[in-house]
């Protein structure tokens, strides 16, 4: 099994001492009542606050965000958990956008699915609920380059709540709603999950050439 520690949570400590040592230093000037304008006294409470912030956030994470083994591949969230057999995998790459002739990478691994039933199966409500919203601004990119025709976006985002699968089996509520934003993630993108650069513990082109040589020789371990 692999287990995978997000590069992202190692700073979260930096980013944390940073914020108080700026914390810190805006203190001690407000103790020797240093002239500052009241905006340099404002940016500095707001910096540290936000690096603060930022910084327990990232501590917070869960300590591995993959765990890969030769028949699945299970996300880890501080919100709940999906798994995604390998056998349920098209391929695996970093989603693209177009403008005009350019290709723009997105920060993200991308899998494209058989059937996703299984995961509507096995996403926890609350992780659903969040990349539901998480991945408004992926849909908003993947709409503006791939859709630059359509001048309302609204059949997008007033999503029904009823979605049936293939097997003919009816969802409803948050399943659904994942069902399908899933679905239009697809069409414009050409997957159906997404897992963030910041989950990884490499590079994103290096994780994804990894990624596929586990695929290609997990036959050997089964």
């Amino acid at each position: 099994m692999h287990a995978i520690s997000p590069a992202a949570r190692k700073h979260g400590v930096g980013f944390a001492l940073l914020g108080l040592f700026i914390f810190a230093i805006s203190m001690f000037l407000w103790l020797i009542d240093a002239p500052l304008p009241t905006p340099a006294w404002a940016l500095l409470w707001i910096i540290s606050a936000a690096l603060i912030f930022l910084g327990w956030a990232k501590v917070f994470e869960p300590e591995i965000s993959l765990n890969i083994t030769p028949g699945q591949i299970e996300y880890l969230h501080h919100r709940g958990t999906w798994q995604l057999d390998w056998d349920n995998v098209v391929r695996v790459d970093c989603p693209r956008t177009h403008k005009g002739l350019d290709a723009i990478e997105l920060p993200y691994v991308g899998f494209c699915l058989r059937d996703i039933e299984p995961i509507l199966k096995s996403i926890s409500p609350r992780l659903s609920t969040h990349l539901i919203s998480e991945q408004r601004h992926l849909l908003t990119t993947a709409l503006r380059h791939e859709r630059p025709d359509i001048q309302d976006y609204s059949p997008y985002f007033d999503i029904p709540d009823a979605f049936i699968a293939p097997s003919g089996t009816r969802y409803t509520g948050v399943q659904a709603l994942f069902a399908i934003r899933c679905r239009q993630l697809r069409e414009l993108l050409g997957y159906e999950l997404y897992v963030p650069e910041s989950a990884l513990d490499r590079p994103l082109d290096e994780f994804i050439q990894w990624l596929r040589q586990l695929q290609a020789s997990r036959n050997e371990h089964l």
